[in-house]
């Protein structure tokens, strides 16, 4: 029997959710763990996760898989991460169980008829749409990396002539992510119908600062740290689906509100030059940062006292 490996593809900056989607929680679990203990029911081994954004976090809340790192997912797509991820198994693997991390519901069943069907592109329909996980043939590889347009995957099958194997499945759960958080309480909604009981208390804190008003908030902090890592504040509104005035809006009232610079701005036009904070600014965002972990970590503790069963199933 060919070896199966399992790969959950997590490098994405999560913004229009506002939080890092492969640690939200459904029944006290979170996505990523979900999707990680799927794969191993299924048999595959091993499990590889490309990361990116936040790589340390899922780095060290996950044991027993491999990590893929995609430097660049902040100028890259899935289909990239997709493909160091394929790039990155062993040689021996030729069928891949390829998920988001932000799927967490697919039944066990769903899994063990898509691997069970023949094709080297099998993927679920749920009434119609297409869902994940999708099981891949290694062999597709170098296709795959050949392809230079646009689509992702869904763009490179089509283009390439690729036959696909539609598998006909009862579970909502194929279609069901978290880019949105209107779509995580969706998803939320439909694990309690699935179970016919309520989700365990978590803790929602959101910390922001405030001069006159307040001006900074998480989507703030990670809006600076993307100018951080990308070099340009361009594609750091790319990242985070945000216009380019948008973006100048937001730093030009973080600095009248805090009275100093935060972005050393350079001539780019359209292209948008190159950008990088100023030490005070990468002083505000680190003390943010720091700030938040402590914040969590006090809040937490006290969420656990004062609602002791509140955080189990």
């Amino acid at each position: 029997m060919a070896q199966l490996a399992g790969l959950i593809l997590a490098a994405g900056v999560s913004s229009r959710m506002g939080a890092f989607k492969p640690m939200l929680t459904v029944d006290g679990q979170t996505m990523v763990r979900r999707v990680a203990d799927m794969m191993r029911r299924a048999g595959a081994d091993p499990i590889a996760v490309v990361t990116g954004y936040h790589s340390q976090a899922l780095e060290r809340h996950l044991t027993g898989v491999l990590f893929i790192r995609n430097e660049r997912y902040y100028g890259t797509q899935m289909l990239d991460s997709l493909l160091l991820g394929l790039e990155g198994l062993p040689e021996d693997v030729r069928r891949v169980l390829v998920s988001p991390a932000d799927i967490p519901l697919v039944e066990q069943q769903t899994v063990d008829a898509l691997l069970a069907a023949e094709g080297d592109f099998v993927r679920p329909l749920f009434q119609g749409t297409p869902g994940h996980p999708v099981v891949l043939s290694r062999s597709l590889l170098p296709a795959l990396r050949s392809y230079g347009g646009e689509g992702g995957l869904k763009g490179a099958v089509g283009a390439l002539g690729i036959p696909v194997t539609d598998v006909a499945v009862d579970d909502r759960g194929t279609a069901l992510d978290s880019d949105t958080r209107d779509e995580y309480a969706a998803l939320l909604k439909y694990r309690r119908q699935q179970t016919n009981r309520p989700q365990p208390l978590q803790l929602d804190l959101h910390l922001g600062l405030q001069a006159e008003t307040g001006f900074f908030t998480p989507r703030c902090a990670q809006f600076l740290e993307l100018i951080q890592t990308t070099g340009s504040m361009l594609n750091a509104c790319h990242c985070m689906h945000m216009s380019y005035s948008k973006g100048w809006t937001t730093i030009n009232e973080m600095e009248r509100q805090l009275g100093y610079p935060v972005l050393i701005r350079s001539q780019g036009g359209s292209n948008g030059g190159g950008s990088s904070l100023t030490e005070q600014g990468a002083a505000l965002l680190s003390a943010y940062r720091r700030l938040q972990e402590d914040v969590q970590a006090y809040s937490q503790a006290a969420f656990e006292k004062y609602f002791p069963c509140g955080h189990q199933s």
